[in-house]
């Protein structure tokens, strides 16, 4: 008896290890591709999540990035929001998963906030980067270590900015996504070896989340970064939903959306950088490189999963940028941020 209750210990603890869900077209719709997303919670932590898992059964051997996604204020209330809100679901489909060019696949990890307004703040971090550890230890040998990225939307993304500068050697990417703050001098100085792709709206209803402050914040990283290759940023001249039918009306002939809409980026990522046609590169943006070129989706998998599948802890290299060199364009940060709020004061 006690030989039998051994054995049904060891099989309920690799079940974590067994779970897969198997891809499915993006043209099953939103409901099917949720299924797709399973529910977790890491005990220790207290933070529950929904997670894919692109594992083909138990003779798979490949090794699998981890895109790890945060929800912004409102949006973690309660399970699976984070989910519902951001159709997130559409990276579990077959076309999306395919695009991951160095594995043919990726784990998809959505935790939510637990604290008491369910919205992620500075102090989480160390909560959040041992739920991570725990859920990779859960998986083994099945996630890559080199290629650990996480992507956030709003007050997320600010929080993008909190992990990448504490952990900058565990993260190789970094999508903030309508960071609702601008990361600090120290922050930027940590991160010269993570690609980073920021995306700011020039409507952004948010102070200090807009196109113009985020355009600072990547000209600095400019002249510090290591991964000239690794980092760009898209600008939204106007944000529009990629099916064009929600919260948005047409007035004397031109698209009209709400203030708050200004600020829905996840829209262009949850599509990959594309309208719902899955053809037509996503509109109203314009995305520069490090070295000041200008980037195009004209081809349907190319968006922000071809840049991921290229950025990995193996290819970093160190930052060449000087002590003075650091000291002089903090000092030009320093200037400009002054500049922004003396112009802020003034209106």
């Amino acid at each position: 008896m006690k030989k039998i209750t051994a054995v049904l210990l060891a099989v309920l603890m690799l079940l974590p290890m067994a779970v897969t869900a198997l891809a499915i077209p993006l043209s099953s719709g939103n409901e099917a591709l949720n299924k797709q997303m399973l529910d977790g919670e890491i005990a220790s932590t207290g933070i529950d999540y929904v997670y894919y898992s692109p594992v083909k059964g138990e003779d798979d051997s490949v090794k699998y990035p981890l895109f790890v996604w945060l929800h912004g204020m409102r949006s973690g209330q309660t399970k699976r929001a984070q989910l519902n809100w951001y159709e997130f679901s559409n990276w579990a489909s077959d076309e999306y998963q395919s695009r991951f060019e160095n594995a043919g696949g990726c784990f998809l990890f959505a935790p939510r906030a637990n604290n008491s307004h369910n919205n992620w703040e500075g102090t989480d971090c160390a909560l959040l980067k041992k739920t991570i550890d725990e859920f990779i230890a859960q998986y083994g040998d099945h996630i890559d270590r080199n290629r650990i990225y996480i992507a956030g939307y709003s007050t997320g993304g600010t929080m993008v900015w909190e992990m990448i500068s504490q952990y900058p050697n565990f993260f190789a990417a970094g999508l903030p996504l309508s960071s609702v703050m601008q990361p600090t001098v120290s922050q930027m100085n940590q991160i010269a070896n993570v690609s980073v792709w920021m995306m700011a709206s020039d409507k952004d209803p948010y102070p200090l989340g807009g196109s113009e402050d985020a355009m600072t914040s990547f000209n600095y990283l400019k002249g510090t970064t290591s991964r000239k290759d690794g980092i760009r940023i898209t600008t939204f001249s106007d944000v529009v939903f990629a099916d064009y039918t929600r919260k948005q009306e047409w007035k004397d002939g031109k698209l009209v959306l709400s203030e708050d809409a200004q600020h829905y980026l996840w829209e262009a990522v949850t599509y990959d950088m594309h309208m719902a046609d899955g053809v037509t590169p996503y509109v109203n943006t314009t995305t520069k490189d490090g070295s000041g070129k200008t980037v195009t989706f004209d081809e349907s998998a190319e968006g922000v999963i071809s840049w991921l599948s290229r950025q990995s802890k193996e290819s970093s290299g160190k930052s060449d940028t000087n002590f003075f060199t650091r000291i002089f364009l903090a000092i030009k940060r320093f200037f400009e941020i002054f500049a922004t709020l003396f112009k802020a004061f003034k209106k």
